[in-house]
């Protein structure tokens, strides 16, 4: 009989004796093609087949997988013999917040209370709650269950404050510790980024996905890195938010230095992701354990719905090279016939008293837009990585004065920032990624006063490559019940 031995995070498996192929099914179950991986060296030169097998040689795996190891037995009327030899977990009395909670008008919804339910008789997997479900809520109230030594990864400088300015008005700040941006406060209850998290391992780049645009953030002295591997280290509970990123080298790396008793992803969008890496992140997180989508949270009246409608912009006269990145700037970048369609979108919304986000994808983009709002005296403000927290602060306090119609973000905005006065969107970047047109959707969709519904504007792009990504984003937002989308017929 085959067994499964589980130590730390691995899973060896021993006594199988193969027959029937089944080593080889168990290897193509645990493989996928790795995106872009006939462009690499090793698949011109080395003949490398392209795939990533999780599976070792020594016939071991990474636990996130055990669930998925066991099913395919099941599935094969394999009997398996499953030994955890990891030291038995000691439990910590809860940490009771909600009294805290209270005071801030910040009691949990019972969906948001269900989760610690629903999670309890796991010890790692994915939480999928729509954007604003509450993440931040949710992830204080798992971390007080569990009352241990605790990190909470985060991606961004927006996202690194928002969580340790929260958790410090419910733990306290004596209690809660903040790792990134040039800072390093260890504490029981830790807000970490990423970025500084792969840093103190070693790691140089940021790597989370192609064209992501760099939040800088400013550089943790080195001499502070042994404290940051030692709170990871030694920390037993992890929770990483927008766990769909978890399948960086970032976050690998990190993930192979530590041992952890409990670790949860949270995500409004988990998978699938378009690079086919959701077995990565399955490999460190465990598959799919909680899943509330945005239609369950419209429907009780926590989200208002979006309206979404596609606008078809016109195919260029001049035939363009077929290269992406040059159709991307030529049709999109540089495009005054869209550009200024952007513009039309933008005032429309505003002249209907939307308070409206236009996202851009690069900077050249932000600054050709922006030099367009001027010339017709848009009142708005522009934000990019570049921009400082305390910039930042002062662009979203405007806008939540009402000084500010519209605001022109890259890419920074369109994961975790909670300005649920937001009710108009324009999307000017284009892209294919479900992930993404999803996570900006999750920008204006938040309840607030007096907001019945979000109004959001994409564009059905005619040219190479886009027109696919145009109706790769309708399918996106299709996907979701309680979206109404309409997308236009083109002759």
């Amino acid at each position: 009989m085959p067994k499964i031995t589980i130590k730390d995070n691995r899973c060896f498996l021993k006594d199988e004796t193969s027959e029937g192929g089944i080593l080889y099914k168990l290897d193509s179950l645990l493989s996928f093609k790795v995106q872009g991986a006939e462009f690499t060296y090793n698949f011109r030169i080395k003949k490398w087949n392209g795939y990533k097998h999780l599976l070792s040689k020594d016939l071991s795996f990474s636990y996130g997988l055990l669930e998925r190891v066991k099913k395919f037995y099941k599935d094969n009327n394999i009997e398996l013999e499953v030994i955890d030899e990891r030291p038995e977990k000691t439990i910590s009395k809860e940490l009771n917040i909600l009294p805290k909670l209270k005071k801030l008008n910040k009691t949990p919804y019972p969906f948001q209370s269900k989760i610690l339910e629903d999670i309890k008789d796991y010890d790692r997997g994915i939480i999928k709650v729509a954007t604003g479900g509450g993440k931040s809520l949710i992830a204080a109230l798992m971390i007080a269950s569990k009352n241990k030594q605790s990190v909470l990864y985060v991606i961004g400088k927006d996202l690194l404050y928002q969580f340790y300015n929260f958790f410090c008005s419910i733990f306290g700040e004596n209690q809660v510790g903040i790792v990134g941006d040039g800072r390093c406060i260890i504490k029981k209850f830790n807000i970490v980024s990423i970025w500084s998290a792969g840093n103190s391992f070693g790691l140089k780049s940021k790597d989370i996905l192609i064209e992501d645009e760099v939040d800088d953030e400013k550089i943790i002295e080195a001499s502070k890195y042994d404290l940051i591997r030692n709170c990871i280290e030694n920390s037993d509970v992890h929770v990483i938010d927008e766990c769909h990123m978890s399948a960086s080298s970032t976050f690998q790396t990190i993930f192979q230095n530590l041992i952890p008793k409990y670790l949860f992803g949270l995500s409004a969008t988990p998978g699938p992701r378009s690079d086919g890496a959701d077995l990565l992140v399955e490999s460190i997180l465990g598959g799919l354990i909680v899943n509330i989508p945005a239609s369950t949270l419209i429907d009780a009246g926590h989200l208002v719905k979006p309206i979404i409608r596609f606008k078809t912009v016109p195919p260029l006269e001049e035939e363009l090279p077929k290269n992406y990145q040059t159709i991307y700037s030529s049709y999109i970048v540089n495009n005054q016939i869209r550009n200024n369609m952007v513009l039309e979108a933008a005032e429309n919304l505003i002249s209907k008293g939307y308070q409206t986000l236009v996202l851009f994808n690069n900077i050249k983009h932000g600054k050709i837009l922006s030099e367009i709002f001027d010339k017709h005296k848009v009142n708005y403000a522009i934000l990019d990585g570049s921009n400082t927290i305390e910039e930042r602060e002062k662009i979203k306090k405007q806008l939540t004065d009402q000084k500010l119609d519209c605001i022109l973000v890259s890419r920074i905005f369109e994961i975790g920032v909670d300005l649920p006065q937001l009710s108009g969107l324009v999307i000017s970047s284009g892209g294919k990624s479900t992930i993404r047109s999803l996570q900006r959707i999750g920008r204006v969709i938040r309840k607030h006063p007096g907001k019945k519904f979000a109004a959001i504007i994409d564009f059905n792009d005619q040219a190479e490559f886009l027109k696919k990504h145009s109706k790769a984003r309708y399918k996106a937002y299709s996907s979701e019940e309680g979206f109404d989308v309409t997308f236009p017929k083109v002759k």
